[in-house]
C-alpha cells in the first residue's frame, strides 16, 4: 500500500529543492528550449503542454505516495532545474534518477549538490535500495557528475532510446544504498 507523501523542501548551499508547481512551467519551458540542455537527452521536442504534463505528473506522483522530481530554485524562488526520480518501483525498491539544469548554472557544482541531497533523502526514507540513471553515451557532463557522486557504470544499452527521431546508445549507472552508506561515512 502506498503512503501519502509530499515532497519536502531541502535546503542546499545556494539553492533549494522544493516541490514543483504549475507556476514553474514558464521557467522550465524557457531553459528546456535551449538545445544545449536537451541535445544529449531523450527529451522530446519541448512544448508548453509537455512541460505542464511533466510538472503535473510529478505533483500527482508525490500526492500518490510515489517518489518523483523536485524543482531546483535559487533565493528568488525562480526554477533553474529539476532533480529527483523519473520512475520508482516500490516492489523492487529502486528509483531512476534524472535531472536538468539551466545553462547559466552549469559548472557551479549546484547539480552535484542537488543529486547528493536527493540521494541522501531517498536512501534515508528506507524506500529504495538502489538508484540508477540512464545517460546517453555522449553526455560527458552527466557521466562525470554520476561518477563523482559514486555511481558505477553497469553497462551499455544499444539503441536504447530514440532522441528526436534518432536512435542512441545509453549507459546505465547504478548506486546501491550499501555503497552510498560507505561513501558518505
Amino acid at each position: 500500500m502506498l503512503r501519502e507523501m509530499h515532497a519536502p523542501t531541502i535546503e542546499l548551499e545556494g539553492a533549494r529543492l522544493r516541490p514543483l508547481r504549475a507556476s514553474d512551467a514558464v521557467a522550465l519551458h524557457d531553459y528546456l528550449q535551449d538545445p544545449a540542455v536537451t541535445e544529449r537527452t531523450s527529451y522530446p521536442t519541448i512544448s508548453m503542454p509537455w512541460v505542464e504534463s511533466m510538472i503535473e505528473r510529478s505533483v500527482n506522483r508525490w500526492a500518490n505516495g510515489e517518489l518523483a522530481k523536485w524543482g531546483l530554485a535559487r533565493g528568488d524562488d525562480r526554477l533553474i532545474g529539476t532533480c529527483g526520480f523519473n520512475d520508482h518501483s516500490a516492489a523492487h525498491r529502486w528509483a531512476e534518477l534524472a535531472y536538468d539544469l539551466a545553462p547559466a548554472c552549469w559548472g557551479t557544482g549546484l547539480m552535484c549538490r542537488a543529486v547528493d541531497a536527493v540521494l541522501q533523502w531517498g536512501f534515508a526514507q528506507d524506500r529504495i535500495d538502489r538508484a540508477h540513471a540512464y545517460v546517453r553515451v555522449d553526455n560527458d557532463p552527466s557521466i562525470g557528475l554520476l561518477q563523482r557522486i559514486g555511481f558505477a557504470r553497469e553497462g551499455r544499452l544499444r539503441s536504447y532510446r530514440v532522441c528526436r527521431g534518432v536512435r542512441h546508445d545509453f549507459f546505465v549507472y547504478g548506486l546501491l544504498r550499501a555503497e552510498w552508506a560507505n561513501d558518505s561515512a
